[in-house]
């Protein structure tokens, strides 16, 4: 058995807090606690109801079963096998005279109505959707319903993944219209799918495969770290892009709602598949569609830059130091930003402050970390441009600062977008006096990749570099000795 559990990912910061997405887990926290409590009192009254039904069938088996109450009673089971099994109790009763078959009959339905009163009181029917009887209440409601707590997690976990990232990227109101809508649109189209369906759909994984399919248009490129567990010897960790996994994902979800189609027509079997992939589908719409019209960023950007700007504190302190410095407080306005950038790393305008500020009180490497830290950030979100003009600002200033060699190989390869060879070429000769054969043999593969179209020189001794690294295969290594031959550089 194989257990594949997502922990964490590449992008880890926002920036603001994704409050929609924290009021999202807590309602289905405290909502679940509360259902429970619900559920285990309605089920004895339910099971009560059900053994009084059959109780009574069993001393009286030539009576008739309301079609509607034998669905419900054994689970949607055919219909013959039913009657196959029920048939076992007749043939050792005789009928009744007609007046005492009618009673019977009416007694036995009132029972029936008692069970399906008890039924449709369990919280699963009253607050979840049911195709074959819709209702727009439930269609919001049914998000906030689990079955379990191992369901409630699992849902709630994917969400903690992926939600905080679409939220600050999409603004608190965008982000919980568009998980409200898909998550309907989920059980609406799952419904279409099975029409008949009278189980109670529940469970926020509809909305939140939405927002999974979403996360795969606008965070493709981030590596996601997954916990493995293979029962009951191997365990362990590994990275994965998302753009692999997430289809990965949607391709075993279609696969399994083909198999539970092929068990049974009328919906069911535990896990609402179509449901899933329907809301993955309708995410990505969504995403792709923002992008293809620009919609983030002509107006949704600009609104919570404005926002962020006015709620960001940090604009207030950059201020005062400024105040501080021209009345000649030069050391009192560099411990004011110095403090605001440790207990605030992500104000880009307090660190770039305090950046200048450091120069002139003759503290640069006291900074060095918290500037650091900062083009790490800008990198992680993607904005390249202003990580690339920070990183030569600390180079300048700090020739020997360190910044991790997977964050300046994204550097590299933004240069080489940009056809700024020079720079490239600085830039992966660096790279390759810091690495080694304990860096990560995929990244060394795309340094020689990159290093290649940079010159034979250079080429050859990212080469080389891989040849030595132990967990590239031979036959990856074999290749790499062709390229190797076919550049004939000078010795290196």
């Amino acid at each position: 058995m194989i257990f594949l559990i997502p922990i964490g990912h590449e992008q880890d910061t926002v920036r603001r807090l994704p409050w929609v997405t924290f009021s999202i887990l807590a309602i289905c926290f405290i909502v679940h606690i509360f259902v429970s409590i619900q559920v285990r009192d309605a089920s004895s009254q339910l099971e009560e109801r059900a053994q009084e039904l059959l109780n009574y069938y069993i001393s009286h088996p030539y009576l008739e079963f309301d079609p509607e109450i034998k669905k419900q009673l054994f689970g949607g089971v055919e219909d013959e096998r039913i009657d196959s099994l029920l048939s076992i109790y007749s043939q050792s009763v005789s009928r009744p005279r007609r007046s005492v078959l009618e009673k019977e009959q009416e007694q036995f339905n009132q029972i029936g109505q008692t069970f399906i009163t008890a039924l449709d009181s369990l919280p699963y029917r009253k607050w979840g959707f049911i195709p074959a009887d819709k209702s727009f209440l439930a269609l919001v409601t049914y998000m906030f319903i689990h079955g379990g707590w191992l369901h409630l997690l699992g849902n709630l976990l994917f969400l903690y993944m992926t939600g905080p990232f679409i939220e600050d990227l999409w603004g608190r109101p965008a982000f919980a219209s568009f998980y409200i809508i898909v998550g309907m649109l989920s059980a609406l189209l799952y419904a279409q799918h099975y029409p008949n369906f009278s189980g109670p759909l529940i469970g926020a994984s509809g909305a939140i495969a939405g927002v999974m399919g979403a996360f795969l248009i606008k965070y493709w490129k981030i590596r996601i770290n997954f916990f493995y567990f293979i029962f009951p010897f191997f365990r362990g960790t590994f990275q994965a892009p998302a753009w692999l996994m997430l289809p990965l994902w949607l391709g075993l979800e279609i696969f399994n709602a083909g198999i539970m189609d092929s068990i049974s027509t009328q919906g069911g079997g535990g896990v609402a598949h179509w449901a899933h992939v329907w809301g993955f589908v309708l995410g990505m719409a969504v995403a792709f569609g923002m992008s293809t019209f620009k919609i983030e960023e002509k107006y949704i950007h600009p609104k919570i830059e404005t926002k962020i700007q006015d709620e960001d504190a940090g604009f207030d302190i950059v201020n005062q130091a400024i105040r501080m410095k021209n009345l000649g407080m030069v050391n009192e306005a560099y411990i004011l930003l110095l403090d605001e950038a440790r207990h605030n790393p992500t104000r880009r305008e307090v660190v770039e402050a305090l950046w200048q500020m450091g120069k002139e009180v003759g503290e640069i490497e006291a900074t060095n970390g918290i500037f650091v830290k900062m083009i790490e950030r800008e990198i992680r979100h993607d904005q390249l441009d202003e990580a690339l003009r920070h990183f030569y600002e600390l180079k300048e200033r700090i020739p020997d600062a360190s910044l991790g060699p997977v964050y300046k190989f994204v550097l590299l390869k933004h240069l080489m977008d940009k056809h700024d060879i020079a720079k490239a070429k600085e830039l992966a000769s660096e790279l390759l006096k810091e690495m080694g054969v304990s860096s990560s043999a995929v990244v060394l593969q795309d340094l020689a990749a990159i290093a290649k179209k940079l010159g034979p020189s250079i080429g050859a001794k990212a080469i080389q570099l891989c040849l030595r690294h132990p967990e590239i295969p031979a036959e990856q290594k074999d290749r790499l000795k062709q390229e190797l031959l076919r550049l004939n550089p000078e010795p290196a």
